[in-house]
């Protein structure tokens, strides 16, 4: 390559384009240079050659003295012109390097970010949801926050006995719970049936005529939603299972209102005490048949 190549490279390498970067050597040569001897030094048209010397102009690269009608242009002093591109380079080559090192500090550090998705878990059928209650509650050591509505998954004598079992051994050792229970007209049996036996038993608990949900919250940390299974059957839950903490604090606080909003049983039960003797003859009916 020869040096008058190379030259024109390293210009071309600096940001210039092919026209710019072949003017500029040109007046490099020569001095008070017109736009005919352009021409004839760089091979390019002269009505082209005008653009090509408003753009150097604009840049720095080259300036323009007139002589009556004549015009003449002269390179501009290399140390200013490609020492402030230079100083344009070695800055973004500088942000250059900061912005690697901040890439790769979030490569490094993929592995510690979890997707939504590593935050939830959903699972199908009563007897799975069951089974993961009891292991989630076994676990548990501060509070256990629940919005309790039909329909349920301990739907036998034995489940429900795991169920209190388990909830007591947590409140023996300490824990807190508190529930609301959605309680109507309409509401089954076993819902009365689950209010006699809170009213003699621990753990704070109130009613709510309508919840919007099924749901509990173990210390605070992990939450359970409930609703019909699409992929189980007939009168089958599925369960999500979630632990991102922004979303755990939302249904938190929603709980927490609400449950200034319902009421103690000493106080629903008044006018509702020949419903509730009726639900408790029905559902110790339903396990006589």
């Amino acid at each position: 390559m020869t040096e008058k190549l190379k030259l024109l490279s390293g210009l071309m390498n600096l940001g210039m384009n092919e026209r710019n970067a072949k003017v500029y050597l040109a007046l490099l040569t020569k001095k008070d240079v017109s736009v005919p001897m352009l021409h004839k030094l760089t091979g390019i048209k002269q009505n082209k050659l005008y653009e090509v010397i408003n753009n150097l102009i604009r840049a720095g690269y080259c300036s323009e003295k007139k002589n009556g009608k004549k015009r003449f242009f002269n390179a501009t002093n290399p140390e200013t012109t490609i020492g402030r591109e230079l100083s344009k380079i070695e800055e973004n080559l500088n942000s250059g390097y900061e912005l690697k090192d901040s890439l790769v500090n979030l490569f490094n550090n993929i592995e510690n970010i979890k997707e939504p998705f590593e935050y939830i878990e959903i699972v199908h059928g009563n007897n799975n949801i069951h089974n993961l209650y009891l292991e989630i509650m076994s676990s548990s050591k501060l509070e256990l926050f629940s919005f309790c509505r039909p329909p349920f998954v301990g739907t036998t004598i034995k489940k429900q006995n795991e169920q209190f079992e388990i909830y007591s051994s947590f409140l023996k050792k300490g824990g807190v719970g508190r529930t609301i229970y959605e309680v109507n007209k309409d509401s089954p049996p076993i819902v009365f049936r689950i209010l006699k036996d809170k009213t003699t038993g621990d753990g704070e608990f109130r009613i709510a005529p309508k919840l919007p949900l099924k749901m509990n919250i173990f210390d605070k940390k992990t939450l359970m939603i409930a609703d019909k299974s699409v992929l189980a059957g007939e009168n089958e839950l599925s369960m999500t299972i979630i632990k991102e903490k922004t979303t755990v604090e939302g249904y938190y606080t929603l709980m927490e209102f609400l449950w200034e909003q319902s009421e103690k049983f000493e106080t629903w039960i008044i006018g509702k005490e020949k419903l509730m003797e009726t639900k408790l003859k029905e559902y110790e009916s339903s396990f006589k048949k």
